[in-house]
């Protein structure tokens, strides 16, 4: 796909390269820290960004740069493996923000977009979406745009010092075992529990086991903060957390539904977040459907954590379905 078209004058676009890493996530913090006051921008979420199946560098994503070739807007798309859910990103820093540039980037993820809804099976309903934080202007070049604010999504925080220290609120229901996850020996079984878990999540895509992998366990990953749980052989629930820079972050946790409502995914959260404050973290992040109908909001909730900002989610429906 060609480059961005009509970029105000005085910027080029040009395909990211790995010595972009740390000016893009600077460049993603200030466009954050602009609008909602706090970031989750780190190198590794980045690199791993990069390093996702089928992310290509030369074909998703553009930077566009100033006359001094440093980074002032990223742009990127990338779709799910059946192509019916594609999602685009767009991010200006702030000393550019509204002189052009969004327009043209947001024309540049529609037409991307418009070829890998066409690779979707026939008759699949394929959709196209982006997101900002609450109270970005982007929202509105978004409704311009034809697109439609769907769902929100909350960041949740909790103070690790918050967690309880009675050893009863980390014992498991009668018959259920929560271990760590054993390299080598529980990936089948947690991309399994994973996707029987968020089967029901908003715009939820099966992601194939081997591209599963590839993203998630690519490289050095850190697998001693992920946890699952387990009724006699069979997995049930599992949490996957890293530690970052910003604080330890809940990446994600299910229960696969005949076990829910029995304390599981409490259970698996305590046992994560003491594992991060054990690592030195000092806070735990998650992110959430605010919609969502498992009850995860209200659990949340009721393990002290707090909303620090809202993403808003916009969609284009590319082709209904029918």
């Amino acid at each position: 796909m060609a480059a961005p078209a009509d970029l105000p004058a005085g910027f080029t676009a040009r395909r990211p390269r790995g010595d972009d890493l740390v000016a893009v996530v600077a460049l993603i913090a200030a466009a954050d820290l602009a609008v909602s006051g706090e970031t989750c921008a780190s190198d590794d979420d980045l690199r791993a960004e990069w390093g996702q199946p089928r992310f290509d560098l030369e074909r998703n994503a553009w930077l566009v740069v100033a006359a001094s070739d440093r980074p002032v807007a990223y742009v990127w798309v990338l779709d799910s493996a059946d192509h019916t859910c594609i999602d685009g990103q767009l991010l200006v820093h702030p000393d550019h923000q509204w002189q052009g540039l969004e327009a043209s980037l947001l024309d540049w993820i529609e037409r991307f977009a418009g070829p890998l809804a066409a690779a979707a099976a026939s008759g699949r309903r394929v959709s196209l979406g982006v997101w900002c934080d609450r109270g970005d202007r982007r929202g509105e070049l978004f409704l311009d745009a034809g697109f439609v604010h769907v769902r929100s999504f909350l960041r949740l925080r909790m103070a690790l010092d918050r967690l309880p220290d009675d050893p009863v609120a980390y014992a498991p229901p009668p018959g259920l075992e929560v271990r760590r996850f054993v390299a080598g020996r529980d990936e089948r079984a947690t991309w399994d529990t994973l996707q029987d878990g968020f089967a029901d999540h908003f715009r939820f895509s099966a992601q194939p086991l081997e591209e599963w992998r590839r993203s998630s366990l690519a490289g050095a990953v850190d697998t001693g903060l992920w946890f699952t749980a387990w009724d006699g052989d069979q997995m049930v629930g599992a949490i996957v957390c890293y530690a970052e820079p910003y604080g330890g972050y809940a990446d994600q946790l299910a229960v696969r539904r005949p076990w829910r409502r029995r304390g599981l995914g409490r259970l698996l959260l305590l046992t994560a977040f003491a594992a991060l404050r054990e690592r030195g973290c000092a806070e735990a992040i998650l992110g959430v459907d605010a919609d969502n109908q498992s009850g995860a909001v209200d659990l949340y909730r009721r393990m002290g954590m707090r909303t620090s900002a809202t993403h808003d989610f916009y969609e284009k429906v590319l082709r209904d379905g029918r």
